[in-house]
């Protein structure tokens, strides 16, 4: 029936769309003619949809990344309205040509970078961070906050809010964590925490010392400050703990209840920060290896040794006497040699401290509370502080038969101490018996080492101190790189957990890559040939892959391998995929699950396609796996509100409930309007269908007062249709108050009925089927990816070895998990001469059937060009196809989409996709890509298109002035001219309201 509004007609309308990140703003001039009684509104409509730029709709890039779950609670996240993203389109014209110019500029830009660094490498971990979005990272404070490096509180500490009412105590605030992180660093512990209770474990042993360390640790940090030194050094309290050490020696070996040793202390601290930043440059520059605690002793020589000459400080006899660290001067003969008996407790006593004396404390609780402080931030690092005082203390008794009273004080431990957590873990890899037996040797050569240099250094009264840690470690450093021997780059040091945990991972990605050294300059005979900082970006890149593949191939065996590994399971991939995007979309409920209840994983990441899991399970056909989606939080994005609200009303249209409980069910907001601004409530009232206006009314609260882009409400369209009914059930139910939206649990719920409904049988056959395990080789979905991965850069010379090296996948043709070829990602990146490749690779039937594949999403290579903006790809691809015959040549398509025909939502769901894409493509004058789509099969020219108004994209391109797209449109489709709308006008009706002649002498060459 035809709809005419209460109001004068309309004889124009200026409809602005403004596109901001996350909404469509319409502002609507309308002016009334008093004469024309005739309404127009189809002209409206025509011109109002934002096909100018149909990103709303069809795709949306992701900005913010929520590596943790979003605590709000479900209910009030009930719309998706928490969600936000920037927006890309699927199928849109490309970009604009202001966009053209700052896209032209940042390749240009990208490019010379990349022409500036030859490491292969980097080639291959551009193409990641070009596709990946800045990553926002919410931190809060929880139990884990305060354990390892605390690497999360420097984003605390760069929030705007962190102490927002205390600003002026906010730097000192954190001095302080660099402070205590350098009492930490003298046992290799980055962590404040631990720095806190070591700290106090120095006051229970010894408070004036402690007070010591504490102001030299303070004055050496200040100094890098004031100095300009790295920032992360110094927050990483690396040149704190040298002030520690220093400040403690020189008054230990002098008289620290004395006040007037305050001044070289301060002194001797400040140098010894600007000795350890001048030493660094030769030791980690040039040599690689880390200066450790050189400058700690250099400065406390200097001092000591000075104070022999000085006439108002003095050293302390009593301590730097020839008595304690002395081998025997008067040696038995050796048939009268007699063992030293050591009781149980100065050994028990003497390895804890032996720990305290690496801070010249002779205190056992003292120790036990450094041990503690310590393994807060690694538990590693404790254990290896008590097994080399172990072994230090062992081997000065029973192996070298040193005075018990030095045993029993610790004196012959502490260098082993620090030697064994230098080498067990922190500076080596924590792999194999070698590093055990290295470490094990350290420490007994620390103890030797330290008897010769006391031999040395006593009869100059001075003190041994950590040199022997230091010479020892020194000479094991430089021996890294040998085999089975991993050391870590100083510039990856952390803990020796995250080391072992890196070295593992690294093993496992390469085990499962291992054509990686075909792509890159790292070598795969050693593993120490490759550097923490390759092997994190490697990983970082290459797990997403292979968490994804494994997801796709339904092998969780080896899913929860990797997951052993403690990977970030949040992390995605070149396209912001994760784990559970794959398992919905591949419709595997065990593997869902899994993801879910037990590694809590992101249940609504955005990809770069737009799409949440919800919406993948949704758009994939997979109903059984909606309920529990939504019941575990899982939403809709709103970035997608416009092309769902879309559906809806084509739901509507159809007159299937089912399919509309199922949309509304799943979270999407029934207030939420179309391109015409009409929600789905109009359309029920324009099209008289009572039951589902009742349904929508009574259970989804929609609201009865929305206005539509023309002014209008659902009571102006009913007051229009002949039958009463529905105008009069509307004013009964205006007055009644109902909640705004349904609870979460009673939604999921109500979708699980649903969800009976619209299945079948055949549902729980496919669950079953991908609830098995594919015999796919793995290969044949790792390679791929890393093959699309090289195709972004367009280096010729790499993908010629690539399809050489492995010439039994025929990579050219492979797809990766999501359907994606080599040419989707060149085609994708405006690779010209990848494509020119691919192009001489294969026979021009092949080249055209990989120019036709569809990925997932129903994208070809030519649709990714022309929806990119890169034209002089297009014109190859389309010259190079136009040498054949002009024939429709068929899609290339999953074939696990078509299993799922028998489902009438899903059904609905794929048409009316099509309609919309179809539309938006005439709207905005996408003449070739409507062409090429018709070509490849897309389009079919027996089907009609229109909306759920009787529109069709003949109407939308007569209506915005494309003559080219009428053209193509009549090339393919003449019954589109002269089909009818809603309200009985033609596309040249269309015409003859905008004045567009062309168009409207283009029609009339058919005769009607």
């Amino acid at each position: 029936m035809t709809d005419q509004p209460n109001d004068k007609s309309v004889l124009s309308s200026i409809v602005t769309f403004e596109k901001t990140s996350d909404s469509l703003n319409v502002s609507q001039n309308v002016i009334y003619n008093e004469q024309n009684e005739q309404s127009t509104e189809t002209g409206v409509w025509s011109r109002i949809i934002p096909f100018g730029n149909t990103s709303d709709f069809l795709c949306s890039n992701q900005n913010i990344i929520y590596d943790e779950q979003n605590e709000q609670p479900a209910e009030a996240r009930a719309w998706s309205t928490y969600q936000s993203s920037n927006s890309e389109n699927v199928l849109s014209e490309g970009p604009t040509r202001q966009q053209k110019v700052i896209l032209s500029s940042t390749l240009q830009d990208q490019q010379q970078r990349s022409n500036e660094d030859h490491r292969s490498v980097e080639h291959i971990l551009s193409y990641v961070d070009r596709r990946r979005s800045p990553r926002l990272k919410k931190y809060r404070l929880t139990w884990r906050t305060f354990i390892g490096t605390m690497s999360g509180m420097e984003q605390i500490y760069a929030r705007d809010n962190f102490l927002r009412c205390f600003e002026e105590i906010r730097p000192a605030f954190i001095f302080t964590d660099s402070v205590f992180r350098g009492i930490g660093q003298v046992m290799f512990a980055n962590n404040p925490l631990s720095g806190i209770i070591i700290t106090i474990g120095l006051f229970i042993g010894n408070w004036e010392l402690a007070l010591y360390g504490l102001l030299g640790t303070c004055v050496s940090t200040l100094t890098a400050h004031v100095l300009g030194f790295t920032r992360d050094s110094i927050r990483a309290g690396l040149y704190g703990y040298n002030g520690c050490l220093t400040a403690m020696g020189i008054s230990y070996f002098s008289f620290p209840h004395s006040p007037q040793m305050i001044g070289p202390v301060v002194i001797m601290c400040i140098f010894s920060t600007i000795f350890v930043m001048g030493i660094s440059k030769i030791l980690v520059q040039k040599l690689e290896v880390p200066p450790f605690t050189f400058a700690f002793q250099i400065c406390t020589w200097t001092w000591l040794l000075g104070a022999l000459k000085f006439r108002y400080f003095f050293v302390d006899g009593t301590i730097l006497s020839p008595n304690l660290l002395s081998t025997f001067t008067d040696k038995p003969n050796l048939g009268n040699v007699s063992f030293p008996v050591y009781t149980i407790q100065d050994n028990f006593v003497g390895f804890f401290s032996s720990i305290a004396q690496v801070y010249f404390i002779d205190n056992p609780y003292t120790g036990a509370i450094i041990l503690v402080g310590v393994s807060i931030c690694s538990r590693i690092l404790s254990f290896f502080a008590l097994f080399g005082a172990v072994i230090g203390q062992l081997t000065a008794a029973y192996l070298l038969g040193l005075p018990a009273k030095a045993i029993h004080a610790g004196l012959w431990g502490f260098n082993s101490v620090l030697t064994c957590q230098a080498l067990g873990g922190m500076f080596f890899v924590l792999h194999g018996y070698r590093i055990w037996l290295l470490t094990f040797y350290g420490a007994i050569m620390s103890v030797l080492l330290q008897a010769a240099v006391s031999a040395f250094l006593v009869p100059a009264g001075m003190p041994t101190l950590t040199f022997p840690f230091t010479a020892i470690c020194w000479i094991f450093c430089l021996i890294a790189g040998s085999k089975n021997l991993i050391a870590v780059r100083l510039t990856a040091v952390s803990i020796p957990e995250d080391h072992y945990r890196r070295f593992r991972l690294s093993r496992l990605v390469k085990a499962q890559f291992k054509f990686i050294s075909h792509l890159t300059d790292l070598s795969s005979a050693h593993d120490e040939d490759i550097t923490w900082e390759e092997l994190f970006k490697i990983n970082e890149v290459f797990v997403p892959i292979l968490m994804c593949s494994y997801v796709y191939h339904n092998d969780i065996d080896n899913l929860k391998v990797l997951v052993k590994q403690n990977i970030n399971i949040h992390s995605t991939d070149q396209n912001l995929r994760s784990p559970l995007h794959i398992s919905v979309s591949q419709g595997n409920m065990k593997i869902t699950k899994w993801l879910v209840d037990s590694l809590k994983i992101n249940v609504n990441l955005i990809d770069k396609f737009g799409g949440t899991p919800l919406f993948d399970a949704l758009w994939h056909g997979h109903f059984h796996l909606l309920p529990f989606l939504y019941s575990r939080g899982a939403r809709l994005p709103s970035s997608r509100s416009k092309e769902l609200a879309f559906y809806l009303n084509a739901f509507v249209y159809e007159k299937n409930l089912d399919a509309i409980h199922c949309l509304i069910s799943c979270g999407l907001n029934p207030n939420t309007s179309d391109y015409d601004g009409r929600n789905a409530l109009h359309l029920a009232v324009m099209t008289n269908q009572s039951q589902i206006v009742s349904y929508l009314v009574e259970h989804c609260s929609v609201w009865l007062n929305t206005v539509d882009y023309f002014r209008q409400t659902v009571f102006d369209y009913a007051s229009r249709l002949s039958d009463v009914h529905i105008m009069n059930y509307l004013l009964e139910q205006r007055d009644i108050s109902r909640p705004l939206e349904k609870k979460s649990t009673e939604n999921s719920k109500l979708l699980e009925i649903i969800v009976e409904q619209i299945s079948e049988t055949k549902d729980k056959i496919q669950q079953n089927e991908n609830d098995q395990n594919y015999s796919v080789n793995m290969d044949e979905s790792l390679l791929p990816t890393l093959f699309c991965m090289i195709a972004a850069q367009e280096d010729i010379n790499v993908m010629n070895n690539f399809l050489k090296e492995f010439p039994q996948l025929n990579a050219l043709e492979c797809v990766d998990y999501d359907f994606r070829s080599a040419a989707h990602v060149a085609a994708s990146e405006g690779r010209l001469e990848i494509i020119r490749f691919l192009s001489q690779q294969c026979k021009l039937c092949d080249f055209r059937r990989i120019m036709n594949r569809e990925d997932r999403w129903g994208l070809s290579p030519l649709d990714e060009a022309y929806r990119n903006g890169h034209i002089d790809i297009c014109n190859f691809i389309n010259e190079k196809l136009s040498t054949q015959t002009d024939e429709v040549y068929p899609t290339i398509v999953n074939s696990k989409e078509i299993s799922y025909e028998y489902n009438v939502t899903y059904r609905l769901l794929r048409k009316w996709r099509k309609i919309l894409i179809f539309c938006a493509l005439a709207a905005s004058g996408e003449a070739e890509r409507i062409d090429s789509l018709f070509a490849r099969g897309y389009f079919v020219e027996t089907e009609l298109y229109a909306d759920y108004h009787g529109r069709t994209p003949m109407h939308f391109a007569a209506a915005n002035g494309h003559l080219n797209v009428v053209q193509v449109l009549m090339w393919h489709r003449y019954e589109d001219v002269k089909h009818k709308d809603r309200w009985g006008n033609c596309p040249i009706d269309e015409a003859r309201l905008q004045r567009f002649d062309k168009i409207v002498d283009e029609m009339l060459k058919i005769k009607f």
